[in-house]
């Protein structure tokens, strides 16, 4: 079962939601908790005692750290916190051991059955075993409170990656579902659906034929296939997460957003901070601090100010940091150098991006030039278009030697009179209809970055308005969802990683 089949929205999650309603509060976490566990099971089977094992060892380990303080009155300062520190690192490295295991022997020709959504709950695992040592979490004494918390059933496959704070009161609270959630919630959930069937769905196929036979398209061709994978990709996964955050909102369950208008973002590292915000909040509070403040980086740092001078040392700390930020998001995708060079290729821009803030701010106070204007803003959008669609290319290929070959064609081979010619193995309607759902969704998000909640809006006209705009998008669901005879079903791209 996936969240974009409609038997996820149309049977499961309604089932659930009623059982979740008809029980006593009291007992509504039981629902929940056999509403994850069955939603897992339907998708890995016998490979939830590895979901098992994670809990047990979260849990434990956050019982564990609770108690050393008491059981071990006689240590103080340091020697307290090398204890602490201990059994955090046995915690961290049980959960990391058994995520390189099942996830990245592979590599080596060992084949093990991963469960899914492997690589989010054990970062879910450890951001609350790390808080409770630093002392930002407390230790939660209910196992069901974290056993919920990592297995929460619409979140489970692709995200958002959520902190125990966030979540886990609401899971185990057992609040009645309200209407207004409901509405809002199965609302976003059409949205998303809209995002996945009608247009990633759709582009499947070009994408599939244009990166697994590159050799027989030429250049413009292969930029056609790039820029629908950079549109399937965004479509999916953040239709996705609409689906994710529209479940969690009918249990009332406030889920962190993963998305905020990413292409509205001004450079390579604002970007990240719009595309899969969560993985990368991740990331800084868990790898860039840690790193940026170890003792080891700040001697570096220092010794480096001595000789050249504060404006070259300051970048020291954070560059080192970055670096392992950037290499943990590539191999957090999976064991394959594509997505490290993909890592890596992110790291290098977002440096360069930070050693030229100063020279570029002062040059447009010299030149006095409106960083405001519809020009400048146009030459941002497209600068970071042609950006990430390059890293997406390198991320789709099979290999990084591949990505090379298709970006050297695009360049040396660019004929778009070509084009009229290719067989590109989707209709010419099928690719009008997602070029304009495309439009739309991006309409949409220019609204969203102004502040307006369209469904608010909607919610505020007439009965008669807000249920024509809703069956509409329903409609344009139904019959232009990309399913049926002649479609194959598309598994979601991120549930893999």
């Amino acid at each position: 079962m996936a969240y974009h089949l409609l038997t996820y929205s149309l049977i499961f999650l309604p089932v659930v939601i009623a059982l979740y309603q008809l029980c006593p509060a009291r007992f509504r976490f039981v629902v929940l908790l056999a509403a994850d566990y069955t939603f897992f099971c339907m998708i890995s089977g016998k490979l939830l005692v590895w979901l098992l094992l994670a809990t047990l060892v979260t849990y434990g380990t956050g019982r564990w750290l609770a108690a050393i303080p008491v059981r071990h009155s006689d240590l103080h300062g340091k020697a307290l916190t090398r204890k602490k520190r201990g059994v955090l690192a046995l915690g961290i490295v049980l959960i990391l051991g058994t995520l390189v295991t099942l996830k990245y022997l592979r590599v080596f020709g060992v084949t093990l059955a991963a469960p899914i959504g492997i690589s989010y709950y054990s970062l879910q695992a450890i951001s609350y075993m790390t808080d409770v040592y630093r002392g930002t979490q407390e230790s939660c004494k209910n196992p069901v409170k974290v056993a919920l918390y990592l297995s929460f059933f619409p979140q489970i496959m692709e995200g958002p990656i959520s902190r125990f704070s966030e979540t886990a009161d609401a899971l185990y609270g057992g609040n009645s579902i309200q209407f207004e959630n409901l509405v809002f919630g199965y609302q976003r959930i059409i949205w998303g659906l809209f995002k996945k069937m009608v247009i990633a769905d759709r582009l499947a196929p070009l994408v599939v034929k244009v990166f697994s036979s590159y050799n027989n398209f030429d250049g413009a061709a292969i930029l056609v296939g790039v820029l629908a994978y950079t549109m399937q990709l965004y479509m999916e996964f953040s239709g996705c997460m609409d689906i994710i955050m529209g479940s969690g909102e009918i249990f009332g369950v406030p889920l962190p957003e993963n998305f905020r208008q990413p292409f509205f973002a001004k450079n390579a590292g604002d970007f990240w901070r719009r595309w899969h915000i969560t993985l990368g909040a991740w990331l800084k509070d868990y790898v860039f601090y840690p790193i940026s403040l170890a003792k080891p980086v700040k001697n570096l740092a220092k010794k480096i100010k001595k000789k050249a001078g504060f404006s070259v040392s300051k970048f020291v700390a954070p560059t080192i940091a970055l670096f392992f930020v950037w290499l943990s998001n590539g191999i957090w995708h999976g064991p394959h150098m594509n997505y490290i060079f993909y890592g890596m290729y992110y790291f290098v821009l977002i440096v360069i991006e930070n050693l030229t803030e100063e020279p570029c701010r002062k040059l447009v106070e010299r030149f006095k030039l409106d960083t405001e204007c519809i020009g400048f803003r146009i030459f941002q959008f497209l600068k970071l278009f042609v950006i990430v669609n390059i890293g997406e290319m390198f991320f789709r290929a099979d290999t990084v030697a591949t990505g090379f070959r298709m970006l050297r064609r695009i360049v040396t081979d660019f004929h778009i009179t070509a084009l009229a010619e290719t067989n590109f193995g989707v209709d010419v309607p099928d690719l009008i209809l997602a070029s304009v759902s495309i439009l739309l969704v991006f309409v949409v998000d220019v609204i969203h970055e102004k502040g307006i909640s369209i469904r608010r809006k909607v919610a505020e006209c007439k009965l008669p308005v807000r249920w024509s705009f809703w069956y509409a998008v329903i409609l344009l669901v139904v019959v232009f969802g990309a399913y049926g005879s002649g479609y194959t079903i598309v598994d979601m791209i991120y549930a893999a990683y």
